[in-house]
């Protein structure tokens, strides 16, 4: 159905001609019934149209001059309108479904409809009765990970494309059979409670060493990690110390947002003991954030699509005023040149400056809402020991902080510090097995 509707024109004509067809081909002739009709209203509903299919339509006013009966004056035609005579969907094609240990991975082609806002997902067993369980994903792309499957089984799935007229057509079959629990291992596939430091590294400057003006450090992203779960993220805690004996930390999250703006991958920086955002400074598209769910803190957030690749993230001062001195960060993309201006913070300052302190702290951090390891992706970090005024720390300890927090023990982590080459090992998610203890190491 085509409902189409227009304005009176003035004076009132005797009536109008409507003239459709599809976008593809001549619009019909005057006598042609079909294609063309003549309304004495500003409104007509053409019906028997192609479901799905792009039409267009023009209207004009016809005027009858009384001369004789056919006697009638045709006016100018309007603009041409072109559109989709709305319909459910038509099936989605190439559906995939790929086991893994984190579930099923499921793909499709769209359905060549731009109405489509999202799919319905039908889950079937395959050799045994159970019903069929249904799964709406929300969103018009097309793919998605079900998660909610028992190992070693086999399902059947099928897909419907869904517009704002209904559920459109089903989608060939996919049979799958999913993959069994890994031997020995069964913690991956209990629920643990975010949020969780997995993988840790602690540095530790000579203790002679109180006034720390900059802090920098190198590393490399190993793998790409987008927005996984709506519920859960990761967070690469790059740099966590001290700036007047305030505590402050520097990095990169794989899900910020702000006033019900999608997520999206960011960088982040936040010290506590305050609430009060005259402290915090933020780029144009950036924003402030002051909160109380960590303690009083306040930080700035920025929006940055970063993935694999070899970076540098720094902290460093920005300017002194009365109320105290401002710290800066930054990240620049090494591969590129690009640097990112993460945002800058106060910090009280005595005697003229503030210092940042001797120690500082590097994590893999898991957070957001109950999950099973397994369900989490795998994430390779390596960074090289951080300079601190241009010197190394002199002692490195690789630690797994969580582990004696009860639920809260993310086993599918691995840190490691390789003192030939000065870098630390970050490995958390998926399959990734604990091969190091926490160790300490001395930096020549």
């Amino acid at each position: 159905m085509l409902r189409i509707s227009w304005t009176h024109t003035d004076p009132a004509p005797t009536d109008y001609q409507v003239s459709w067809a599809k976008l593809s081909e001549d619009f019909p002739p005057p006598s042609d019934d079909v294609g063309n009709a003549y309304p004495t209203v500003a409104s007509h509903v053409v019906t028997g149209l192609d479901a799905g299919t792009m039409y267009k339509a023009r209207i004009r006013a016809r005027h009858w001059d009384g001369s004789d009966g056919d006697s009638i004056r045709n006016g100018p035609w309007s603009a041409t309108e072109a559109v989709r005579v709305i319909a459910p969907p038509f099936a989605p094609t190439g559906l995939t479904a790929v086991a893994t240990h984190r579930g099923v991975i499921l793909e499709w082609d769209d359905p060549g409809d731009d109405t489509v806002a999202s799919y319905e997902v039908v889950r079937a067993f395959k050799d045994r009765f159970g019903g069929s369980h249904v799964v709406h994903t929300g969103s018009a792309e097309t793919q998605y990970l079900d998660t909610d499957v028992l190992p070693d089984l086999g399902y059947v799935y099928t897909l419907h494309a869904v517009n704002s007229f209904g559920k459109g057509q089903v989608s060939e079959a996919v049979t799958v059979t999913t993959l069994a629990r890994i031997p020995g291992r069964d913690y991956l596939y209990e629920p643990i409670s975010p949020p969780v430091h997995a993988a840790s590294i602690w540095w530790y400057w000579d203790a002679r060493r109180r006034t720390i003006r900059e802090m920098t450090v190198d590393f490399t992203i190993h793998n790409n990690v987008d927005d996984w779960s709506r519920h859960n993220g990761y967070y690469l805690m790059l740099l966590h110390g001290r700036i007047s004996d305030i505590s402050f930390y520097v990095g990169l999250q794989t899900a910020i947002s702000h006033a019900g703006a999608p997520r999206v991958k960011g960088a982040i920086y936040s010290r506590w003991d305050t609430r009060d955002l005259a402290n915090a400074r933020a780029a144009a598209d950036g924003w402030t954030q002051s909160a109380g769910y960590e303690g009083d803190f306040i930080g700035v957030r920025r929006p940055y699509d970063w993935g694999a690749g070899s970076y540098r993230a720094g902290i460093a001062p920005d300017g002194l005023d009365p109320e105290g001195e401002w710290y800066s960060a930054w990240i620049t993309n090494l591969d590129s040149g690009e640097t990112l201006w993460v945002g800058s913070l106060r910090f009280p300052h005595a005697g003229g400056a503030a210092y940042i302190d001797d120690v500082s702290y590097s994590t893999l951090e898991l957070y957001g809402s109950p999950t099973r390891p397994i369900d989490t992706p795998e994430l390779y970090v390596t960074m090289s020991a951080p300079l601190a005024d241009g010197v190394r720390p002199a002692q490195v300890l690789t630690d797994y902080p969580y582990d004696a927090k009860p639920g809260s023990a993310m086993r599918n982590s691995d840190s490691w510090f390789d003192s030939v080459g000065s870098t630390a090992h970050l490995r958390i998610g998926g399959t990734t097995e604990r091969v190091h203890a926490e160790q300490w190491h001395t930096i020549e």
